[in-house]
Formats: C-alpha cells, structure tokens, sequence
C-alpha cells in the first residue's frame, strides 16, 4: 500500500485528511470484514446496558491526583517561536503538573534520539510513552518489533508507561481495521511476556465517544489482553462538557467506558483519558478540527475546568491528559510569532492541578443545570460551583474565601453571596494564594 497517502500535518499536530477517493474507497473495501465485526458489536450494546443501571453516576471518596499534561517536541516551522528545553521544564514546575504524555512517532524512528532525549528531559516526572503507529510498521510487524525492542529496552525499568498507538478508529491514522490494531497490538504483548514482563501497555485508543468501536477494542478473539485501556475523549462536537451526545454527558461517556470494561476480560479496569481539548477560534490552520466545535479562549479555560470536574467526580479515570502544553491551535501556550503567550486555560489549569492535587471528592451534586463538586484536602475543604448556560447564588460563608477559575480573589455582596455561573467559582475554608 503506498505509504505517500499519508502524511503528517505540522500545523495541528496530526494526520492530514485522506483526500484521494479511490484510495479511500480502497482502504473501506480492505476493511469492510472489520467493519462488520465492529458493526455487529452493538449487539452487546443492550447487555451491557444492564450494568451500567446498577453503576452509581459517581463514586465518592476517590482522590483527585489524576491531571495530566501532553507535552511533545516542537515541529519547528517559521511562523512558530520553538521552546526551549528550559522554559517547558519550567512551564511543568509552574503549572505543577507530574504526569506527562509524550509522543514517541514509529514514523519518525529514524530521529529517534530527539524523542529519548526530550523524555529524558522529564525523568523526574511520571510519564506515559504514547507510541505513533505509521502505516510502514503496521505493514512489517518484524521492524515494529525491533522499535518496540528498543523502546522498551530503553524505558522498561523507569515506571514508565506505554500506549500502544493511537485513534485507531480513525484511517487517517493508518489502521485498515481494528484487526490490524490488535495484530499490532499483540507484538507489544508478546514482547512484555517475553522480555518485559514489568511493563504496562495501554491498548485500544478509540477517538470521541463511538460506543460499537469502543465494544469491538475490548470484545475480541484476539489472545492479546491490556494493562489499561485508553481513549480519547473529545467532547468538542457537542460544545460544553455538559451537553450530551446519545442522551449522555461527559460522566455519563465516562460510565458507559467504565462498565464496558468491567464486563471484558481483555483489559483491566483502568482507564485512562489520554487525550482531550477544544480547537481555538482564530486559529486556522492550527486547529484540529474547524466548525462550531471551535471556541474563545474564555470559554477554553472554562470548558478544561468543568470537564476536569466531571471526570474527577466519576472517579473512574485513572489519568487525563489535556492535549496539550504548547500548541497554537488548541494548547495551553501559543507560540505564534516570536515568543510564548500563556493563556487563560494555561492559568486555570495550573489552579485547578494546585488545587486538586492531593483532594479527594467528598459529594457531588446537579440539578437544573446547577453543580457543585464538594471535596477535602490536607489545606482544608472547598467546593467547586458552575453553571451551565445558567447563573446562581452561593453563599460565602465566616472565614471562607471565594475565588474564580483563575485563582482572582471574589468579593462577595453585603449579603454574603458570590454569582456562579459558566466560570467555575471554588470556595474554599482555607486561604488561596497564587496557587501554593
């Protein structure tokens, strides 16, 4: 299969758009049997439904150290300023972060020192290696095995994790079928069985909420079993994290993984949310995607936080990883023109991580589109107030402290009430300052 249908866009960081019809029309005939396999999936659909009625919506008590940070080399082009090595170590010690993702591109194995070097930059921190399928290795299973080797070699004493591939549903991302998938899969495995027993591998790696390719990943006849699974969760098409798709909202999505899960015996029950974000208005052609999916700035800040929040009030994500530190066209930073420009979501990260880190949820609470995610930490307790599409009082109670999404203290009125609203409000019993 040519291997020159598919090439990597470097302004948003991904696969360009297949837009040769006859070889797409090729690639829907190669894998129509894994299509109707995955097609026919559904019929689990219902049965699966059965434990999702006797799953509670969220699990309290479960603690809330599970932010993490895509971060990845920089591909260098003219209208970019390029970061350096010190100002992104610095970024992760401000934003206090300590779980990274990395990229680790099969595609571009040939540089492969680039990418040690950029992970042994971060070895202090708790990272999870997300290891880039390319057509080229998926078509020659010995050279994959050789990289995997190497890879592993490398990291496999280190703690370090391993995803295996990436967006498997999608066939930009080079993967005929999801056949082809687990067969890619399980030279991973059989090296772990072999050689590498210590290792975690995350397998699955299915985009957005498409629930018969999210069944197939884990119900198969493949010998191949994961140590986690991991997804992409974008809810962008659907505008705020709240808004549903199928009836369901982000912690809904969550519980429907979660209990799919549950019933598979090819993976544990761990499961890792490894990449989301919103593309930026403005941003062409940065951002991953366009449409009304795009958003302001503001409302980015807004939207990482209140989908922080429902997934930690699941409590049952092991790790979530926003996509990702400097990107212009949906990261924390911008690093168009000559120099970097943190934005309102790299700030409303950083309080929500300083926040969050060593909490665990306590009670959590909507009606009318009102939330409150009440939680303790070893600073105190503090409850975390939004609304969507809808604004409401609460009351600041002697010697508590109101502050907003970007840590700004919030005076309340002569009564005592502070306005909740899309932006996230904390009160908090402790006093907050500058995210310490």
């Amino acid at each position: 299969m040519p291997n020159s249908f598919y090439k990597w866009d470097k302004y948003s960081d991904q696969p360009q758009i297949l837009r040769d019809k006859a070889f797409k029309k090729g690639l829907y005939k190669r894998g129509a049997a894994g299509s109707i396999k995955t097609l026919l999936s559904i019929l689990l659909l219902p049965f699966l439904g059965l434990r999702l009625l006797f799953q509670p919506r969220t699990l309290i008590g479960t603690a809330t150290d599970n932010i993490g940070l895509c971060i990845n080399p920089d591909y260098p082009i003219d209208e970019k300023f390029c970061p350096t090595d010190v100002q992104l170590k610095d970024m992760v010690h401000e934003l206090g972060v300590e779980d990274l993702l990395i990229r680790l591109p099969l595609a571009d194995f040939q540089h492969k020192q680039k990418y040690f070097d950029f992970i042994d930059l971060f070895s202090d921190k708790k990272i999870l290696i997300n290891i880039l399928q390319d057509r080229n290795h998926i078509e020659n299973p010995a050279q994959t095995k050789l990289a995997l080797t190497e890879i592993f070699e490398r990291y496999s004493n280190t703690g370090h994790t391993f995803q295996i591939g990436n967006t498997v549903n999608r066939r930009k991302w080079a993967f005929i079928s999801q056949d082809e998938y687990f067969q890619f899969f399980k030279i991973a495995q059989d090296l772990k069985e072999s050689l590498f027993p210590q290792i975690t591998l995350l397998g699955g790696n299915i985009i957005d909420f498409e629930l018969p390719f999210f069944i197939r990943s884990v119900f198969h006849l493949w010998p191949i079993k994961y140590d986690g699974v991991a997804a992409q969760l974008y809810v962008d098409r659907r505008g705020a994290p709240e808004n549903t798709q199928l009836a369901c909202d982000t912690l809904a999505k969550i519980n429907w993984f979660s209990a799919i899960m549950q019933c598979s015996r090819r993976t544990t029950n761990r499961l890792f949310i490894t990449e989301v974000n919103w593309p930026l208005e403005d941003t062409r052609p940065y951002a991953p995607a366009y449409g009304d999916c795009m958003v302001s700035e503001d409302l980015q800040a807004t939207y990482l936080v209140r989908y922080y929040l429902m997934m930690m009030a699941s409590g049952k994500v092991e790790k979530c990883y926003w996509h990702q530190l400097v990107a212009p066209g949906y990261g924390l930073v911008d690093n168009r023109g000559t120099g970097l420009r943190k934005r309102d979501a790299y700030t409303s990260f950083k309080v929500l991580n300083h926040l969050f880190k060593d909490a665990k949820t306590c009670d959590y609470s909507e009606q009318n589109q009102q939330y409150c995610l009440h939680l303790e930490s070893p600073k105190g307790t503090f409850k975390a107030y939004w609304g969507c599409d809808k604004s409401f009082c609460v009351k600041v109670e002697p010697g508590e402290q109101a502050i907003d999404l970007l840590g700004n203290k919030i005076t309340p009125d002569k009564q005592g009430f502070v306005k909740a609203g899309d932006r996230v409000i904390y009160i908090l019993n402790f006093n907050y300052s500058s995210g310490k």
